[in-house]
């Protein structure tokens, strides 16, 4: 049996992976869902769930991908099996997303162009939902067709203004990233017609809680969720963040508050404490021997998952500031955005729930 090899997918730029799609080597192992929402330029869609049908020239070495590197993991190892020599690209489209984006391109289709005369606003230093509440503002005191220009350092407001234009129909001009500031050019626009967009398949759940307890029900139930076919999004803000916690503790030099809340919080999701019953510790452990004696799955194997089912993972960027958590501390498939990217998924959302 052949062993697939490991390596990561910014390893290879964008051209060298748009070389090897065009050779018939870079494989898809993600739903056609998520293919059709977005993809490497020429990468061959096979996904994972049919992936004993993969039948290919041998000669040659396939690199695998889906969205984070957790399946396209398995299906690297079944081929391997198969006697094909293939790499796993770990980090997945969403790595690939994040470091190669031209936020210039996602832009590019409203066909604005920039207006010298645009009003110039610097709100760096402000955290979600600072940057969108004053947008709103200042918006307002324009004529459409006008454009302001915006400076920000949250990392959220990537995200967060994308999600903003979408629901208030104004036109996001331009929106690059520089040195850890956000530049977005925004075009007022006619007022967008209030619609309902509320599907029958959509659920999103607000994690607040930083409970073993109340974390393990939301899993459960968002897992559910997705099984039955509905689309879920999980926004895990303040104690919430917690749980996206990975299963081997990270170490990160902090200094003042961080460091004291570094301190005060659990390093891994396992040591979350019960909301009744914690007995200083000890409710913890009773409960995680009681639900492995049961066979209820534990908090990690509930998110690992979730991942696996394409539930969508955010993390409140605004909240991560406030308690000193870092994005090394979190697991490597979580997604970044602030309320603005919460409201825009709950838009498309029937099922709500906060815990």
């Amino acid at each position: 049996m052949k062993q697939y090899q490991q390596q990561h997918i910014n390893e290879l730029s964008r051209v060298e992976l748009e070389q090897l799609a065009k050779k018939g080597q870079l494989i898809d192992v993600r739903t056609p869902e998520e293919y059709k929402l977005g993809r490497i330029d020429g990468a061959i869609l096979h996904s994972v769930e049919n992936i004993d049908t993969f039948a290919k020239n041998k000669d040659k070495t396939y690199y695998i991908y889906c969205k984070s590197g957790n399946r396209s993991a398995k299906a690297s190892e079944y081929l391997a099996k198969q006697g094909y020599d293939v790499v796993n690209l770990d980090g997945g489209y969403t790595a690939y997303e994040n470091q190669n984006i031209d936020y210039d391109d996602v832009v590019e289709e409203n066909n604005k162009s920039l207006k010298p005369n645009r009003k110039q606003f610097n709100f760096n230093g402000l955290q979600c939902p600072g940057p969108i509440v004053n947008i709103s503002k200042e918006i307002k005191n324009i004529e459409i067709g006008d454009q302001i220009e915006v400076t920000v350092t949250d990392p959220g407001f990537l995200s967060d203004i994308k999600s903003w234009s979408k629901q208030t129909g104004h036109s996001l001009v331009k929106l690059n990233e520089n040195n850890n500031e956000i530049n977005a050019v925004i075009q007022k626009e006619k007022p967008k017609e209030l619609e309902v967009n509320h599907t029958d398949k959509g659920t999103t759940i607000v994690l607040f809680s930083g409970e073993l307890d109340k974390a393990v029900a939301a899993m459960i139930i968002a897992n559910g969720a997705k099984a039955a076919g509905r689309d879920v999004t999980i926004f895990f803000t303040f104690w919430g963040l917690n749980a996206l916690k990975k299963t081997q503790a990270t170490h990160v030099k902090k200094k003042g508050i961080a460091k004291m809340f570094d301190f005060m919080l659990p390093k891994t999701p396992v040591r979350m404490p019960l909301s009744k019953m914690n007995m200083f510790g000890l409710g913890n452990i009773m409960m995680r021997y009681v639900m492995k004696k049961k066979n209820v799955d534990s908090l990690p194997s509930l998110i690992d998952q979730a991942i696996d089912q394409n539930i969508k993972l955010i993390a409140c960027t605004m909240s991560m500031d406030v308690m000193g958590i870092t994005k090394e501390e979190l697991r490597d498939e979580v997604e970044y955005g602030g309320v603005g990217t919460y409201i825009g998924e709950t838009e498309q959302a029937s099922h709500n729930l906060f815990i």
